[in-house]
Order: structure tokens, then sequence, then C-alpha cells
């Protein structure tokens, strides 16, 4: 009889679709979910042993389950156990909700999560949620694959490094961390024969694209970002022969758009140069496109070039304040200014590359001019869309800690803990007025006539323009509804 694992991107009660990967900890407003790639690739390594394994994943929100059905679904397949993909804002709803449902029906299953939250805070989770077995703390693959190991074959939990559990006595252990994958190329490709592509579809042009893991860990200490707990602090490479596999690999699902997923597609140019070289002279170029994320003064005009004619469409940048004292608080490091990020949204724009900006609002030591001055910047920047996130204190990440310490948060109010709406109060802001701004920020950005022009260039067929427009109205319908915090 084979052993079952279930891999769950859970559903949440209003039915909203969640991006539950890595640092990225948000609800989808653009109509664009990830693939599930953390749950595929620890599908991945439970499928390539010779042990029988079956998996399965349910992506709830992408394929329009909701809890009823998803919990009728586990039933039907029966696993030994479940995996939660978790993030901060959903932690009370994923682990405090339907894993509570889940034992219910499951009664034996034994249910691990997964996610920079319960990696930060393993024991406090587990004290918190007694519906939950297991937390990974660390990157998900390999020490879920030993988890899963060692259940099937009765051993030692104590030798399983990388997870917290709780002990019959019912306190709760944590064990001695598992080392990041030095080479991540052995984890190999993500399972996508587990789902399906068609729920994941690029906004506008409505094609299916794919996350493919770049390279992992930043050497950057943002003090907002989290990302240190689950990647680490060292670039760790893919190799090119394998980059370029994957993406065939992609391509036999039908998927030629892609997000390289990644913290720094540009954090070593030397190998991003060999890189678009080899989709160069494979012709890859000719038949993928695709996007990634960068610091402001990591790109010069002839990478930009390059990476144009290499199939690149958009970059995320990290503006993050319009305020050159805010960055120093925040701790964003390099040559991150504001002048420099102008510099690099021309040169973008100037490379025929669309800028996608991300800033933030709300930073500890901000003050209502500095929320301006971040609005100001943003519409001045030749870029054609804009994200406004409210500070969050995501835990793991230096900034966690410091509003603690200071009061700015209160630690059992994780549904607060979420980008679209304030969760800091400071001596400075409260959130109430951080709620303001982030609307005033949306409402400032896409009225502005030059983003309204640049977002319209992008649809080529009458089709896409029309999707341009709902898609617009749609978004501007969410923003509007958004109401400040009572309170503050």
């Amino acid at each position: 009889m084979a052993y079952k694992i279930l891999l769950i991107n859970p559903p949440v009660p209003d039915e909203k679709v969640w991006v539950r990967e890595g640092r990225c900890q948000q609800w989808d407003i653009w109509g664009a979910p990830f693939p599930p790639f953390s749950l595929a690739m620890i599908s991945t390594q439970l499928v390539n042993q010779g042990f029988s394994f079956e998996t399965r994943i349910i992506d709830s929100g992408p394929e329009g389950k909701n809890s009823a059905r998803v919990l009728q679904e586990s039933k039907d397949f029966a696993p030994n156990i479940i995996f939660l993909a978790t993030t901060s804002p959903t932690l009370q709803t994923d682990l405090g909700w339907f894993a509570v449902e889940l034992k219910k029906i499951l009664p034996l299953a034994k249910i691990a999560a997964i996610g920079i939250h319960v990696t930060a805070l393993p024991q406090p989770v587990l004290k918190r949620y007694p519906a939950l077995d297991f937390a990974i703390v660390g990157e998900p693959e390999i020490i879920s694959n030993h988890l899963v190991n060692a259940l099937l074959k009765g051993t030692s939990l104590a030798a399983v490094k990388g997870i917290a559990y709780r002990e019959e006595s019912g306190s709760i252990h944590l064990n001695s961390p598992e080392g990041f994958v030095a080479e991540i190329d052995t984890l190999g490709f993500p399972d996508w024969t587990k789902i399906h592509f068609k729920n994941y579809l690029l906004p506008i042009i409505k094609r299916p694209f794919s996350l493919i893991s770049f390279s992992r860990g930043c050497p950057y200490s943002c003090k907002f970002c989290a990302t240190h707990v689950y990647n680490g602090s060292k670039l760790r490479k893919r190799s090119i022969p394998s980059l370029l596999e994957e993406i065939r690999y992609n391509m036999t699902f039908g998927v030629k758009d892609f997000l390289f997923w990644t913290e720094l597609m540009t954090a070593d140019t030397a190998y991003l140069d060999s890189f678009l070289d080899a989709l160069l002279r494979e012709g890859l170029h000719h038949k993928i496109r695709w996007v990634c994320n960068s610091r402001v003064d990591l790109v010069t005009k002839d990478l930009l070039r390059k990476m144009k004619e290499a199939g690149c469409w958009q970059i995320a940048f990290g503006f993050e304040f319009g305020d050159d004292r805010i960055l120093q608080l925040a701790r964003k490091g390099g040559h991150a200014t504001t002048k420099q990020g102008r510099l690099v949204a021309e040169m973008t724009e100037q490379a025929g590359i669309a800028v996608d900006g991300h800033f933030m609002m709300g930073y500890p030591g901000e003050t209502p001019e500095t929320l301006q001055a971040t609005i100001d910047y943003a519409c001045s920047l030749p870029i054609t869309f804009a994200h406004f996130y409210a500070a969050v204190p995501f835990p793991g990440a230096p900034l966690y800690e410091e509003s603690i310490a200071n009061g700015w948060l209160d630690p059992d109010a994780l549904e607060l803990l979420t980008q679209d709406t304030a969760s800091l109060s400071t001596e400075s802001l409260g959130r109430g007025m951080v709620d303001q701004y982030l609307k005033k920020a949306y409402r400032s950005f896409y009225r502005n006539p030059r983003v309204i022009a640049r977002i319209y260039k992008i649809p080529k067929t009458f089709k896409e323009f029309v999707e341009v427009t709902r898609m617009g109205f749609r978004f501007y319908k969410t923003v509007k509804k958004t109401t400040p915090t009572a309170g503050d």
C-alpha cells in the first residue's frame, strides 16, 4: 500500500487567493497566483525515491476550491501526512481553523507546516496550535523528505534535523537545524504533474506562467526582510545547463512565460551574463518571455539591453521609500538611494523593459511627510506598475524583534501581519494614518495619465485591451474598498 502525502495551500474563509512562497506572503490582488513551487518541490523529493509514495497537491485558491471541497478531497485521498503551506497573515486560519477541521476528519494523519513564520517561531506556533504535529524549520524540501521517511520507517524523530514537534508528554521539542542545501541543482525540478497551469495565468495576456528557482540566498540585510531565516545570506547559484533544462521541462507543459524566482537575479552579474548568453545561443529568447527581481544598484545599461534581447520584458525593483533617511533606517544597504532608483528606472525604460516598482509605507521613523514623499517619488518615476505595501514586521526579520521590544506590534495579533493594511503603531504614525496613505498612493499612481499610457502599451490585441480595462476597474474597486484601521 502506498504511503500517501497530501500537500495543501489551504483555503481561507473569505476564499481569497493567497501567495505562500517564501517571503511572498500576500493575497493576490493582481489575478496572477503563483504555482505552488514549494509544495511541488517537496513532491519531487518523494516521488523520485524508490519507496512507494503517492503525492497530491491541492492549491485551494487558484483551483477555486472552498474549504468544504478541500476537506472532502482530503478525506477521500486518506493521507498519512499532510503538509500545509502557511504565511504569517493566514496562520490563524491555516492552523487555528483549517488544520483543526482536517484533524476532525483525519484524526490519524500527521500535519506539518512549512513557511517563514513557522521557521522563525516553531515552538510558539506548535504551542498555540494543537492541531499541528510538526513545524518544518528551514528550506522545506530535504527536511520534509527526511520527516516522511522517519514516519514511514518508524525511526526516531529526534534524528530528523530541522523539525519541531510535540512529544507524547506534550512538551515541544526543537531539533538541531538542517543546513542550507549547497548544491540546489540536486533538488531537481518542481513536480508540475500535480497541478494545471490553466490556473496560473499572467494578467492581461492570459498565458500560463511558471516559477523557476534561479538562485537562493541574499547577501543584503534589509531590516524588514525575513528571507534569511528561510534561504540564508549566502548566494547559492544553479548551474546554467540545469536552468536551461528546467525551461525546456516547463515548455513540455505548454509554458513559455516565466518568473525567475530568486531574491536578486542580478546579484552576480557575471553569472547572469553567462546565463543570458546561453539563452541567446540556444535560441530560447525567441521562445520564452520572462520577468525577474532586482535591486536598483545592481544593473547597468549594457546588462539591461542584453536582458531585453534575451526575453526579459519586466523587472521588479525594490525602491521602498522616497526618502533616503528612511532607506538608511531600514538598512537597505549598498548604493540604494532615491537618486539611484530614479537612474535605474530611466535606464530600464530606455532599454524597453517595463518597471514594476515596489514601495513600503509606515516603517518606524516615518512621518506623514515621508509617506507623501514616497507617493511623489513613485509618481515621478517612469514605471509601469507600482505596489504599495504596509511595512510588516514578519517573524524572522530584524524589524519583528525591534517592533516587539518597542511596543509597536501586538505579538498576539497575527491577523494584522498583512501587507495591504498597516500593523505597526509608532510614535510618529498610527495604523489608520498609514492605511489612508496607502489608499492615496494607489489612487495617485494609477490616476496618473503617464502611467495609464504605459499600461496601455502592453496589450497587443483587442482582447488584451479589454482585459487591461477590466483589471483596472477591478483593482481600483478593491483599493477603494480598503478602509483605515479603526482606533488609530
